[in-house]
């Protein structure tokens, strides 16, 4: 058996071989193991080859436009760079990059490969990943798809996954973005234009942050044309203003009259000319006790509500019909409609089916430009329900009205601007001095003003997110509001 050689010892050999030729020396015979290694076809140490490796390896770059310093409501551009620089192909390659917490996809902006892609590949790429076939050495799949800044306080980690059979893949580290240390949410600057009788906001941009730092976007004509809907729909459930007690004033004496003789008759008093009844704009809803149970049920159930069941329930109190119940304007139909459409979102929720906001608009099929002032008259509450109402201010007619002009525009944005438009305000046909009925009448106008504010935050998140999962987000003092009027609902039916 050959034995290994002694490599200190053919250093020490080497080294006395390259003194002997810088003496002019012949170099001495090779020894037993190099005469046998070379007699058995082997190579020296100089010759030997470096052995070659031929396999498929697959290189990720990903960059995230801006990289750091995001604020809610900001537009991140990511991209993604895939080469196969191996020398074999790379079989069945999958490529994803799941969505970051705090961050939703903007529908419509994948790009593969320099081509826009559909959505059900964007879907596939954002989840567990994309199916590019097979990459021969040298050939690149290139991604670009932009995510849209949610509140939060985490920064957004984008991590790609690559897998394939037989290749070795490398460079396929994650990506993180930093969030900017203090960004303000996106609906403060619109709540600071809300009439302060209405509702009165808490500070929420420090006042240290520089006005250059806040949300660069801004409501469009849409969202501001909905806004100015929500105050007008609330105008009138204002708390009315105190006057001031007169100030006590010295009056001088009234002149004595004349004394009448008794021969002249007394003139007879003038008939009191007749009023005409006040005409408006009023609609009317009925609030039954199963209607009361069921919501019950919502709000205060183990499973905390959502913005979802927020709208259900504006649909009911919505006013729709005259004070004999009558649809003459078809608002109720198309309410009825509307909560269809509602209930159709959380059944493709619980199968797992999202689309795009947009296809959950429903239709406008009442009649609004048949809303006219009618004498207001004597209404009596139907029994064992109670009977809503509320009357359409003229800011509020001048909004249904744009929403009338401008049905082709139709969405389910407007959607909620006009059931909050027609949202209930007081009890009709009950004594005003009731305490059952002042305490209804209150939370009605506490949660009609929580409403408007949710309504602004939903503005932000949909110029974020267009899919139904703004919707299954928690309003927690919208809530609050809410069970307080299925209670003061409760207490006014129990008696």
């Amino acid at each position: 058996m050959n034995a290994d050689p002694d490599f200190e010892l053919s250093a020490d050999m080497r080294l006395i071989e390259l003194q002997r030729a810088a003496l002019g020396l012949a170099p001495p015979p090779p020894t037993t193991w190099q005469t046998r290694t070379l007699a058995d076809g082997g190579v020296s140490a100089e010759e030997e080859p470096v052995p070659q490796t031929r396999t498929a390896v697959l290189m990720a770059s990903m960059t995230a436009n801006p990289p750091s310093g995001v604020i809610p409501g900001a537009v991140v551009t990511a991209s993604l760079s895939v080469a196969n620089e191996g020398a074999e192909t790379a079989r069945n390659v999958v490529i994803g990059v799941p969505v970051p917490g705090g961050a939703g996809y903007r529908p419509g902006s994948f790009v593969m490969d320099g081509r826009p892609g559909d959505e059900d590949a964007a879907e596939r790429f954002l989840g567990a990943g994309i199916e590019a076939g097979d990459m021969a050495p040298g050939t690149r799949h290139t991604f670009v798809w932009k995510v849209g800044v949610r509140l939060g306080g985490q920064p957004l980690v984008f991590a790609p996954s690559m897998r394939a059979v037989g290749a070795a893949v490398m460079g396929a580290r994650t990506l993180q973005v930093e969030r900017k240390d203090r960004a303000s949410i996106g609906f403060a600057a619109e709540l600071e234009r809300t009439d302060p009788t209405l509702f009165t906001p808490k500070p929420l941009v420090p006042v240290d942050i520089p006005a250059e730092e806040l949300p660069f976007y801004e409501l469009d004509a849409e969202e501001t044309l909905i806004h100015e809907a929500a105050e007008a729909a609330l105008s009138s459930a204002a708390p009315p203003v105190v006057p001031e007690p007169p100030q006590a004033v010295e009056l001088e004496p009234e002149p004595q009259p004349e004394p009448v003789s008794e021969a002249e008759p007394e003139p007879e008093p003038e008939p009191e000319p007749e009023v005409p009844p006040r005409e408006a704009v009023v609609l009317y809803a009925k609030f039954d006790r199963a209607t009361v149970a069921f919501f019950e049920r919502t709000f205060s159930g183990s499973k905390p509500p959502t913005i979802l069941s927020h709208c259900i329930f504006a649909s009911a109190l919505a006013c729709a019909t005259d004070a004999n119940g009558a649809d003459t304007l078809g608002l109720r139909k198309h309410l009825d409609a509307q909560s269809q459409v509602l209930h159709r979102i959380q059944l493709h929720e619980r199968l797992g089916k999202k689309e795009p906001i947009s296809e959950y608009g429903g239709q406008l099929t009442a009649s609004l430009d048949r809303m006219k002032p009618e004498p207001i008259g004597d209404v009596s509450a139907p029994k064992n329900a109670l009977f809503l109402e509320t009357e359409l201010t003229e800011p509020t007619l001048a909004v249904i009205s744009k929403i009338n002009e401008e049905r082709e525009r139709w969405n389910f944005v407007k959607a909620r601007q006009l059931t909050l438009a027609l949202q209930a305000q007081r009890l009709a046909g009950l004594d005003p001095n009731d305490a059952s009925s002042a305490a209804l009448e209150n939370a009605l106008r506490v949660y009609a003003q929580a409403a408007m504010t949710a309504l602004q935050k939903l503005f932000v998140r949909l110029r974020i997110d267009r899919t139904t999962g703004v919707l299954f987000q928690t309003e927690p003092q919208l809530d609050a509001a809410a069970r307080a009027l299925v209670t003061a609902f409760k207490n006014a039916l129990a008696e």
